[in-house]
């Protein structure tokens, strides 16, 4: 007997196979149009404690517009993990203080010309991230709208100037790095130690004892980790955190690593704000209260945290070229 003998296909059954067919693949093509490969890749990062840099100011500025506020110092520590936590337990997520895509899905809103505040600090902050030149003042007008057009095209996105959840997860999740910098002599980066090569120089050009340039080490890695960064509190940039509203200069004069040292030293011809060598007694000041003398912060204990590092970088570099220009 011929057990392969073939069973007839009901031509009706055949009809409704032929049918889910094409209904699968209209809907695969319809997803490949809304949802490119490559808007599928990019996601949000996943920042915990120890991250760094523009990822984590965005992320500090979105919580603080959501009501967990913590300083935008581009920092993830202890104060910034508390207020992930406090906003993960409100939204019913996993409370382990890493700000991941679930955390940044919820996080994030959707901006537009007239938007202002700390979100919009926080989207500003990743436009210039991705090269685009503005203040992060809070303020969504049309040249942050230009920005984001800018960057909407060059990523081939809908070029509306609004900012949506694809929009945040190609700002976040591309064009930075969350590595934290170097914190101790040895692990410092090529950059780390060049910008403290050039404070070092510009104090031994200006005669600044080497007292001045603990504090001034002490004072960059607590504002920037020593990396001229173009982003900070409200209109703060560059290796001091200094601002053009507190008459520190103009944002090239700010972001230029010499001219900010002169200015952090008291000897520059920029600015008429008053540096370290115009504080009266600084030298016998502590290396925290002097940083503070001049850099008038919020924290000014947190200076305390780079002594040992400061004096490891000055026995190493203190012999630095004069910087004279």
């Amino acid at each position: 007997m011929n057990s392969s003998r073939e069973v007839p296909i009901n031509p009706r059954a055949r009809a409704h196979g032929v049918f889910i067919a094409v209904i699968a693949l209209f809907a695969a093509t319809l997803i490949g149009l809304t949802t490119s490969p490559a808007q599928a890749a990019v996601n949000y990062p996943s920042l915990k404690t120890g991250s760094s840099g523009s990822n984590v100011t965005s992320l500090q500025y979105l919580l603080g517009a959501g009501g967990f506020s913590t300083p935008p110092d581009g920092q993830f520590g202890s104060g910034t993990k508390a207020a992930v936590t406090a906003f993960q337990k409100s939204e019913g997520l996993v409370t382990d203080g890493v700000a991941g895509p679930k955390t940044f899905t919820k996080l994030v809103p959707v901006l537009k010309e007239g938007a202002d505040g700390q979100a919009v600090q926080a989207l500003q902050v990743q436009l210039k991230k991705h090269g685009h030149n503005l203040l992060t003042d809070g303020d969504f007008g049309p040249l942050t709208t230009k920005s984001v057009k800018a960057f909407q095209k060059k990523k081939g996105l809908t070029v509306d100037g609004v900012v949506g959840p694809v929009t945040w997860r190609y700002l976040l999740g591309s064009g930075g790095s969350s590595t934290p910098p170097g914190t101790t002599y040895d692990s410092l980066s090529d950059e780390q130690l060049d910008n403290a090569k050039t404070i070092l120089g510009v104090a031994k050009g200006a005669d600044v004892p080497e007292r001045g340039m603990l504090v001034a080490i002490a004072t960059v890695m607590q504002e920037s980790k020593m990396i001229n960064i173009d982003y900070g509190d409200r209109d703060s940039i560059g290796l001091f955190q200094q601002r053009t509203s507190q008459g520190w200069g103009t944002l090239a004069e700010i972001g230029d690593p010499v001219k900010s040292s002169k200015a952090f030293f008291g000897v520059a011809s920029h600015t008429n704000n008053p540096g370290l060598l115009d504080i009266s007694g600084w030298e016998d000041m502590s290396i925290t209260r002097a940083a503070d003398a001049v850099q008038r912060s919020c924290c000014p204990d947190a200076y305390a945290q780079w002594v040992p590092l400061a004096q490891d970088v000055v026995a190493h570099l203190k012999d630095s070229s004069p910087v004279i220009d």
